[in-house]
């Protein structure tokens, strides 16, 4: 059973929790003068620091910053910088909020980086310049490109991105895959990180459409030499996924919540996902690429259920012991179709043995999914022929990355 989500993640830029969901409070006049107390520095403001996460060795390796504003105007800093936006004062809280949050990395625990928010009319403005002539180094800093503004012309962008590396600085893209400017970005800036847009994560344990577009935005970060980061991950089904598809970095409510200090992952969070990234290299049961999939007691709800959603290709109908008696599947050729005879796998079952039995199969059948079961013959889930050859493949390859590593050892 999929784990139970947390409430949502706020991924905006200058995110601040719980405040972002309250309705608007106080009028304009309110608000433009607890804007300008801040601006003053009558009132102050702090940030709360979310772990960026090793999905290998389930360590914290970055923050990212997110500011939280105090007052007596209950809005979200998305809710602030549009207010200040409105009054002509934006560029000056940006400014604010940049150099108080790349102060804040004195307080980076070793071998960790910090992520600022900086929108693309910020980085270009005179403002970003006098912070640059401020730090001669930005060791530690990942200045995280925002997808709230287009970019019209690279060529400035390219110009103050290399003052930002010069400084030992680095670049993130954010919200990679959830409009053309975003994936424009990754290809313009060739940034060190690229980080996938929630929309993508949520669910992706169950859309395989997800887990296709995840594992491109991985190759193509990968032939760019750039880490992928996954944002919003909420549940450990999500991680599973991720971290079957080689995601490095990992950032969400499941791994950590956001908080004053930089604080490392919980032990139990950690021991989990080492655990699941060893379970994942063995590589040798069914399990690891088991899916769920919708259930049903009826088939013609189950063949309706395909035939009107283009987002689900797979359902199976049990009867009443909860025990698989029908794949309805949408083939890429012959459309819907239900198959009354169909491959049964155990989770503990070797997944070698279980591909060849699939692939021994006649050729029309030799891709059709596998129903899997407990002892019992109650239905688990289903497992997908191209997903057992895609956990071959993975274990193999780590396996040649592991011997290589011993072979440079004992040289």
């Amino acid at each position: 059973m999929p784990a139970e989500k947390t409430s949502p993640a706020f991924n905006s830029p200058f995110v601040a929790g719980s405040a972002a969901d309250r309705p608007e409070a106080g009028s304009e006049a309110d608000l433009r003068s607890t804007l300008q107390s801040v601006l003053e520095g009558k009132l102050p403001f702090g940030f709360c620091y979310q772990p960026i996460v090793d999905l290998h060795r389930g360590v914290a390796v970055g923050y990212e910053a997110l500011v939280r504003f105090q007052g007596r105007v209950p809005l979200s800093p998305d809710k602030w910088f549009a207010a200040a936006e409105r009054f002509g004062q934006r560029p000056e809280l940006e400014e604010l909020v940049t150099r108080q949050a790349i102060l804040s990395r004195r307080h980076l625990p070793a071998n960790c980086f910090l992520t600022i928010n900086v929108s693309p009319s910020f980085l270009l403005s005179s403002r970003w310049d006098a912070i640059l002539e401020s730090h001669r180094s930005l060791a530690g800093v990942v200045v995280e490109i925002t997808e709230n503004e287009s970019v019209a012309e690279y060529a400035e962008v390219h110009k103050k991105i290399k003052a930002v590396r010069e400084r030992s600085g680095l670049l993130a893209v954010d919200d990679a895959g959830s409009g053309y400017s975003s994936l424009k970005h990754v290809m313009e800036l060739k940034p060190e990180f690229v980080k996938l847009d929630r929309i993508f994560v949520t669910d992706c344990d169950s859309d395989c459409a997800k887990s296709a577009l995840i594992e491109m935005v991985g190759a193509a970060a990968g032939r760019l030499d750039a880490w992928v980061i996954a944002e919003g991950i909420e549940t450990s089904d999500e991680l599973d996924e991720l971290i079957r598809l080689s995601v490095p970095l990992g950032q969400g409510y499941w791994l950590g919540r956001p908080v004053p200090e930089m604080c490392p992952v919980d032990q139990e969070k950690a021991d989990g996902i080492r655990s699941r990234v060893k379970a994942a290299q063995s590589a040798e049961t069914v399990a690891l690429s088991t899916e769920k999939c919708p259930v049903y007691e009826n088939l013609e709800e189950a063949e309706a259920l395909l035939a009107n959603s283009d987002r689900v290709d797979l359902a199976v109908v049990v009867d009443g012991w909860g025990r698989p008696s029908r794949v309805v599947q949408r083939h890429p050729l012959a459309g819907v179709r239900t198959l009354s005879e169909f491959l049964k796998a155990q989770p503990e079952h070797s997944a070698q043995d279980t591909l060849e039995r699939a692939l021994t199969r006649p050729p029309d059948q030799r891709f059709d999914p596998l129903a899997v079961t407990d002892a019992q013959g109650t239905l688990e889930g289903v497992v997908r022929v191209d997903r057992l050859m895609r956990q071959m493949l993975t274990a193999d390859r780590h396996a040649r990355i592991s011997a290589a590593g011993a072979q440079r050892k004992t040289h």
